[in-house]
């Protein structure tokens, strides 16, 4: 049960820092000429943390699988 509680921490985590991210990086692509700045913000956006969350969830469901 911890290890459940603790990996949905770290994806609550990582969703949470996932935004905060977006949102200061879409606020200064917009201050400093918008897509001309920032052309290819949201696929750098999914890349970044397309692996931590897979991996998160990953893990997750391993250890769902585990107990039946």
């Amino acid at each position: 049960m911890a290890k459940e509680k603790f990996l949905l921490w770290m994806l609550a985590g990582i969703f949470t820092y996932q935004a905060a991210i977006f949102s200061m990086a879409t606020y200064y692509c917009a201050v400093h000429g918008g897509l001309k700045v920032c052309p290819e913000i949201g696929q750098r956006y999914d890349k970044t943390f397309d692996i931590m969350v897979a991996t998160t969830l990953a893990l997750l469901s391993g250890k769902v699988l585990n107990k039946e």
